[in-house]
């Protein structure tokens, strides 16, 4: 007994611990290491016999003196090797592609919905989603250094220095984390911070974060959870109360943005990115629940996120709504052409419903309470889906403002041709989303009938009293009209009507290249059928063609070219 404590009074206070102290144990040959773990093991055996006997008193406190001493020395070399270490992930210097990990916006997702375009949504750049998986093949701590590391906290465990073993490892990991989540992107942030912050500088944080977010989750957190594993090994509790300290503290920062954007008010156009950070946190909860322990599991607060997100979009869908009731624009748009309001809409929604199985989930148990029901012609195909109702409201508020808005056209024909336009833009959209499975076929079946109806009800208004000039032989037919009397006045009509049409016509577009032929092929075939006819019967009772100002291929000419985004091209010269 009394030369085991002497050989371990020896080389324990050579290498007693002091600030001034340089050499490091484990910095030494591997066998200096190998004889000082193997002092420690004898010692503590020689504690226990001690204790055992409980007859030497003296003996006892002389061992429990150098087992304090040695402690301290172990506890710095474990706190040496977690330092020396340990690398921070840094997606910068892993990714040799680039000279930033965030520096192209490929992949970023980005929404107008004040224009037209293709504006995909896509995830991060292959580039990008390579320099991740480099990441995966990086181990945070050398493998030898998990051994040593293994080594100490076991000893000090069984010498009753445990909660010295997780101090000091937790707090080196937690800096190692730290540093981690910021080069990711991923700064710990407030509720205050986030409702401070221009939208510029949020957006841009929520992008980066997405990313962020999944590596040190999916990576980050489970390279902890295996290091705690592999240092831990045989101890449990140890294990476990590391990993859940470091896990909690890990996750709230990850989850804070998302936390203060859902507790934030934002306008119904900033949903997209609510939407995104909805997607994000919930794709990552069954890697939370696979990765953490029962413990440490911080399932509550972050569905409670998920259930926050879901919430503020909800309440952003419905301040759209609002948003579009309130629209109080005075000015008519120019020509009939499309109003910004249903470009604003439309883009709007069409975005929306990219993300139509988020809004599946977020709608799923709220149903949609509306002032009163679709009508018949504007009833989705599932009005038991709140989604379907919701989307198919907004697009029927947005036409109950454009017949108000079309009502300050002073010409009924144009304010047609504004409707047609307007609700053919609507179902282009809807047909080129999936707005189009969202709405229904006997929505959009509907739709296009009211766009013909609106194209007939213009043709109506603007030709007819051209059409009735050269169509009405009643008079022409009866012996009541000498000279030719009647006809005369019948082409004067006919040639006033079309300059008349000229001129209210001027600045009038169809902007559709599709429907502007259509439309056009669908006048010509009643006017210039009928003003041929009409020529080639009563030419002969013409005293002579001055009357005869137009031919019918002036007529078609003028009639296709008359809806184009410029001014009439066609002349009209004497036949």
């Amino acid at each position: 007994m009394e030369a085991t404590l002497a050989a371990a009074e020896i080389l324990i206070t050579r290498w007693e611990y002091k600030k001034t102290t340089i050499k490091m144990l484990f910095q030494s040959t591997a066998e200096e290491v190998r004889i000082y773990m193997e002092t420690v093991d004898n010692l503590q055996r020689l504690m226990e016999y001690l204790s055992a006997v409980g007859t030497d008193a003296a003996g006892i406190i002389r061992a429990q003196r150098l087992m304090k001493m040695a402690m301290t020395r172990l506890e710095k070399e474990f706190q040496k090797i977690l330092v020396s270490n340990s690398e921070p992930i840094d997606p910068d210097r892993e990714s040799s592609a680039r000279p930033s990990f965030y520096s192209s916006t490929e992949g970023s997702l980005t929404r107008s919905i004040c224009s037209d375009g293709d504006d995909n949504r896509s995830s991060f750049s292959s580039s990008n989603c390579l320099s991740v998986n480099r990441l995966c093949e990086f181990d945070m701590v050398p493998l030898d250094a998990v051994v040593d590391l293994r080594r100490i906290a076991q000893r000090m465990a069984k010498s009753g220095y445990a909660s010295e073993s997780i101090r000091v490892f937790v707090l080196s990991r937690k800096s190692v984390v730290e540093e981690s989540l910021y080069n990711l992107g991923v700064d710990k942030v407030t509720v205050k911070d986030v409702r401070k912050m221009k939208w510029e500088f949020l957006d841009e944080k929520i992008k980066k974060w997405i990313h962020g977010a999944k590596i040190s989750i999916r990576i980050l957190v489970a390279r902890e959870k295996r290091l705690c594993e592999d240092v831990f090994e045989g101890l449990d509790k140890m294990r476990d109360a590391c990993f859940a300290e470091i896990a909690k503290e890990t996750t709230r920062r990850v989850f804070a943005l998302a936390e203060g954007v859902a507790a934030t008010s934002l306008p119904p156009e900033r949903i997209f990115r609510v939407l995104d950070l909805y997607e994000a946190v919930t794709d990552l909860m069954p890697d939370i629940e696979a990765t953490y322990c029962q413990n440490s599991f911080p399932s509550v607060h972050e569905h409670k996120i998920v259930t926050k997100l879901g919430e503020a979009a909800r309440g952003m869908l419905k301040e759209f709504d609002k948003a579009i009731e309130k629209e109080n624009s005075k000015a008519a748009s120019p020509g009939g052409i499309i109003h910004p309001l249903t470009r604003y809409v439309m883009n709007y929604l069409t975005f929306l419903s990219d993300y139509k199985e988020t809004l599946v989930n977020i709608t799923a148990d709220v149903p949609e309470e509306l002032p009163k029901r679709l009508p018949d012609d504007y009833a989705v195909h599932n009005p038991c889906d709140p989604l379907s109702v919701h989307l198919g409201w907004a697009i029927f508020l947005l036409l109950c403002k454009l017949v108000k808005k079309s009502d300050r056209y002073k010409v009924v024909a144009l304010s047609y041709l504004f409707l047609m336009n307007n609700l053919h833009y609507i179902v282009q959209k809807v047909n080129g989303s999936k707005l189009k499975y969202i709405l229904g076929e006997d929505w959009v079946r509907n739709q296009w009938n009211r766009v013909r109806q609106y194209a007939l009800n213009y043709e109506r208004s603007a030709w007819m009293k051209v059409l009735s000039s050269i169509t009405d032989e009643e008079d022409a037919g009866r012996g009541g009209i000498s000279s030719g009397q009647g006809l005369k006045e019948k082409l004067k009509g006919f040639n006033s009507g079309m300059e008349e049409v000229k001129r209210r016509h001027s600045g009038w577009v169809v902007p559709d290249v599709v429907l502007r032929e259509k439309l056009g092929i669908s006048i010509t075939e009643k006017l210039v059928q009928a003003y041929s006819s009409f020529l080639t019967r009563f030419r002969s009772q013409f005293e002579s063609d001055t009357l005869v100002k137009y031919t019918p291929e002036e007529v078609q000419d003028f009639v296709l070219d008359i809806f184009k985004d410029r001014p009439l091209s066609v002349s009209f010269t004497r036949s």
